[in-house]
């Protein structure tokens, strides 16, 4: 990284732990649109290890049966989970058991729970959890953790974009990100990563790159 240039940083909505919120109801094809437009705006990318969980009430007689088929079935496909707990009774949370898998990916465990659906627990008693890293060390990157939790994607975002904030290639790349992504990034989440003060900080961005950074935006929306 250049350490005299200064590069637009964008973080996730601090209203919102999990991240953006991805409403598109088929997550196969939400996911799917979020992985292939970093895909393209970034070069190249490395998946971190697949968690999978899930939580059931064994007080519920059809419910445990399921969740034992989903762990027969899992143990299986993933391997022996990494973690188990259960409720002893005296406990609010529900029981429940953790997986990790190098081999398989989040479209493969949604691909198992389709195919599986009728005899496994739904996608609300699940959550998925994977980590992706875009780019290289030289062009910067973007660190993003993919999340499915109660039958919900969700998407975590850390980004440093990969162009100095004074090249319009930068804008052009917010430009497409904005219009691909099946979520809205917020200019106000934007910040700026360089020199200021003689000390190298994240800082808030001036009224001016603000200003034109949003003008980007609201074109995009407005021929939307």
């Amino acid at each position: 990284m250049n350490t005299n240039a200064s590069f637009f940083v964008y973080t996730r909505p601090k209203s919102n732990s999990h991240g953006h919120y991805v409403k598109d109801k088929n997550l196969s094809r939400g996911l799917s649109k979020v992985i292939n437009a970093f895909e393209k705006g970034f070069e190249g990318y490395q998946s971190g290890n697949i968690q999978v969980e899930i939580f059931y009430n064994k007080e519920y007689e059809h419910e445990l049966e399921l969740a034992q088929q989903t762990v027969s079935k899992l143990n299986t496909f993933l391997g022996l989970p990494i973690h188990k707990w259960e409720n002893s009774g005296d406990e609010y949370f529900k029981s429940s058991i953790r997986w990790e898998s190098a081999s398989k990916n989040i479209f493969d465990i949604l691909e198992f729970i389709n195919i599986h659906q009728n005899n496994v627990l739904p996608i609300l008693h699940f959550t998925m959890i994977q980590f992706y890293h875009y780019g290289t060390t030289i062009t910067e990157n973007a660190q993003i953790t993919y999340i499915i939790d109660y039958g919900k994607l969700f998407v975590n975002l850390y980004m440093i974009l990969p162009y100095s904030a004074d090249e319009k290639k930068v804008f052009l790349l917010i430009t497409y990100l904005y219009k691909a992504l099946p979520f809205k990034l917020d200019p106000k989440n934007f910040r700026r990563l360089g020199p200021k003060n003689n000390r190298r900080a994240l800082w808030k961005l001036d009224p001016e790159t603000q200003q034109l950074l949003e003008s980007y935006l609201v074109e995009i929306d407005d021929k939307i």
